[in-house]
């Protein structure tokens, strides 16, 4: 036994003096490569959703890289790799600027490609021409779109609520992430008391690609705590090694509060932290969702770091439906289907705006 030991001991440190002897030969690359194979080895949730086998993808790639890989044709090779994921939560940054997403499948993005904001006008000239007051803007810009654009009638408020964030460095930075959700919530909030005399409000979050607070607004609208889904975490070793499914509440807000009837407008750019929002409220009975499947990208940002400044972000969450259906790629459903077109536009009439009204009429 004593024997036996004394070998077991010298071939551990055997494979662990051998194994330590290559990482330090492996060059710069090399070892990025490996870190950030390894990293989505571990963490990523949905290789066998995506249909991607990852450790065909090491065979693959790894040859390409050696000492004299340089930085851009590493970054080329990480995007080859990534890219038949089609996760609009993998990204690619450099210095905190993303270089890189991968890009997630949108019939409605392919359908208003370079003239969305003509949509945008015309769902807001359909409010007009519904007895809606002109749009007002609050919040700060990004893209030269503010935050949130509201209007109402004399019954029905309506808010689109564009994205899930205030300031884009609010993103790349925890301690203005609070400061940023502090900021979304009491503009939102302003807006809701004044509609506190209305009967029902119409939520916009069509192309919302999310950012963060989204189930922190969706509290404004809760009546009561009840769990909303179900969330688990995948875990080092197999593919599949996840933790057990966590249920997720909606608590509601001890400040603002509105209760009467609500129409949640999306499509399937509607991502993220603008999903916490829709499924937060799906299960509730005064509340309505109109228009297309959200966009299936749930989970929360995993990150990685490599040398030069770069980093690296995956999904590392399966979030479920409470009745265990998997959300990734299928979305939130919406319980009344209404489609967008381009000719919208040229009818110069939105028929997911006028298909809220009717449904709170």
């Amino acid at each position: 036994m004593k024997s036996n030991s004394v070998i077991l001991t010298f071939l551990l440190l055997f494979c662990f003096s051998a194994n330590s002897q290559t990482e330090k030969k492996l060059s710069k690359p090399e070892k990025d490569f490996e870190t950030f194979w390894a990293t989505f080895k571990d963490n990523y949730a949905f290789f066998g959703l995506k249909k991607v086998n990852w450790d065909e993808s090491y065979k693959k790639f790894r040859p390409l890289i050696t000492k004299k890989t340089k930085e851009k044709e590493l970054l080329e090779t990480f995007e080859e790799m990534v890219a038949p994921l089609k996760d609009g939560h993998i990204t690619i940054s450099k210095d905190d600027k993303v270089i890189y997403k991968v890009k997630k499948q949108s019939p409605f993005l392919d359908e208003f490609k370079g003239i969305e904001n003509q949509l945008w006008e015309t769902s807001f000239l359909t409010l007009e021409n519904n007895g809606f007051s002109k749009i007002k803007a609050s919040g700060p810009l990004f893209k030269g779109i503010p935050l949130y654009n509201s209007a109402r009638n004399a019954a029905i408020g309506y808010i689109r609520i564009s994205r899930c964030f205030g300031n884009v460095e609010s993103l790349f930075d925890d301690k203005k992430e609070k400061e940023d959700i502090d900021l979304m919530l009491t503009l939102f909030d302003s807006i809701l008391e004044s509609f506190s005399d209305t009967k029902a409000i119409i939520i916009d979050m069509r192309s919302n690609g999310g950012g963060h607070g989204g189930d922190l607004l969706a509290a404004r609208f809760a009546s009561e705590k009840r769990i909303t889904h179900y969330k688990s975490i995948r875990q080092k070793g197999d593919y599949e090694n996840f933790t057990t499914p966590e249920p997720i509440y909606i608590t509601p807000n001890n400040g603002v509060q509105y209760l009467k009837p609500i129409v949640i407008l999306t499509n399937d750019r509607t991502a993220s932290s603008a999903e916490d929002f829709t499924i937060s409220l799906y299960q509730q009975p005064n509340v309505t969702t109109i228009g297309t499947n959200t966009s299936g990208m749930m989970s929360d940002m995993f990150g990685g770091d490599l040398s030069n400044k770069i980093s690296f972000t995956l999904s590392n969450q399966r979030y479920y439906s409470t009745d265990n259906k998997l959300l990734e790629d299928a979305g939130v459903p919406v319980k009344i289907e209404v489609k967008n077109t381009k000719q919208d536009i040229e009818k110069k009439i939105d028929p997911v705006i006028l298909k809220a009204i009717e449904v709170l009429k």
